[in-house]
């Protein structure tokens, strides 16, 4: 399993409108479960893991914020759904190195 899987397929996804709005009907599982037939490997804790990393450094390294409930991040995912959140409020904010460090171990401590 692999948070280099995800995080590549976060990047593909958000490259294609229709296979973002595809996925992000899917639950979990069936996120899991479909882009396994597409080649990527990742599991739920990858998941966490890489989003908790995204989040992480879009409100402290970022936004500059604190990392707690009044960050305006979390305003920002309200009434959206999580894949679409994550693609447009997260990886966006951030670097292809950025994204490749994350995948790295240690990378998601923040500094």
């Amino acid at each position: 399993m692999s948070q280099t899987d995800f995080l590549r397929f976060l990047s593909e996804v958000g490259d294609d409108p229709q296979r973002l709005a595809r996925y992000d009907r899917y639950s979990l599982a069936q996120l899991i479960f479909h882009s396994g037939n597409e080649g990527y490997s990742f599991n739920v804790p990858d998941i966490e893991s890489v989003v908790g990393q995204l989040e992480a450094n879009v409100i402290i390294k970022k936004d500059n914020e604190a990392f707690d409930g009044s960050s305006s991040l979390w305003r920002s995912m309200w009434g959206r759904r999580h894949l679409d959140y994550v693609v447009r409020h997260l990886i966006s904010r951030h670097t292809a190195e950025e994204l490749a460090q994350l995948a790295t171990p240690g990378a998601g401590e923040a500094k």
